[in-house]
């Protein structure tokens, strides 16, 4: 299946602007993957996934990429609820787990993905346009939203809740991560210009931080 809906030839992200932030993106989640650190969600990040699998259902929607997948965990949700899932990830350790866990993972850049466009007949994309800063997000959703058809529906989270882009210092692994953060007005008006914003939700999952969570979906138009 996979075979299929690869491209011929693209290019790497080393072809790409911002290499040395998405090479130290990739350091940073081999080791995560290395220390096995990701641990299932729960929460209204959990209903929200199930929500999108009712509508993945009644929408007969079958094959869903999950860009940014880690190492599978709600590409395994997708499966487990009878869907193809397909993950894609930058960091090697990360898709030898999609394929240690028998799912199909793809190695790939974020701003080339190495699939045909409107391969999919669906998108789901958590935690990974918080590393995209200002300058690439037009580009990264516009790779995503050519990997569905017309009338797909995308779901993307993020954090967010005010404007801030940086190295945030926190956790044991180095090199510590960059982050792009955006006011909730801010991040609705980037999404809106890439599909039709079906649905915008928000909430804090740690009282005690100021991030918040943003949960999209969108229509690819």
């Amino acid at each position: 299946m996979v075979r299929r809906l690869l491209r011929c030839q693209h290019a790497t992200v080393t072809d790409r602007p911002g290499r040395a932030l998405d090479a130290s993106l990739v350091e940073y989640y081999e080791q995560e993957a290395a220390l096995g650190r990701r641990h299932e969600v729960r929460g209204e990040r959990a209903e929200r996934r199930d929500r999108f699998i009712d509508l993945l259902d009644r929408e007969q929607r079958h094959l869903v990429v999950d860009v940014g997948s880690g190492p599978g965990l709600d590409t395994i949700a997708f499966v487990d609820a009878g869907f193809s899932g397909v993950g894609l990830d930058l960091a090697a350790g990360n898709i030898a787990a999609l394929h240690d866990a028998g799912l199909v993972g793809v190695s790939g850049s974020l701003y080339e993905p190495p699939f045909a466009d409107g391969s999919f007949d669906a998108a789901w994309s958590m935690s990974t346009l918080v590393h995209v800063p200002d300058d690439r997000f037009d580009a990264a959703m516009a790779a995503i939203m050519a990997l569905v058809r017309p009338g797909a529906p995308v779901a993307i989270g993020t954090w967010g809740g005010f404007d801030w882009e940086g190295i945030s210092e926190f956790g044991d692994i180095r090199p510590y991560r960059f982050f792009s953060l955006r006011s909730h007005e801010r991040a609705h008006d980037l999404l809106a210009r890439h599909g039709a914003v079906e649905s915008f939700d928000t909430w804090r999952p740690d009282p005690s931080i100021d991030w918040e969570y943003q949960f999209v979906v969108l229509r690819r138009r």
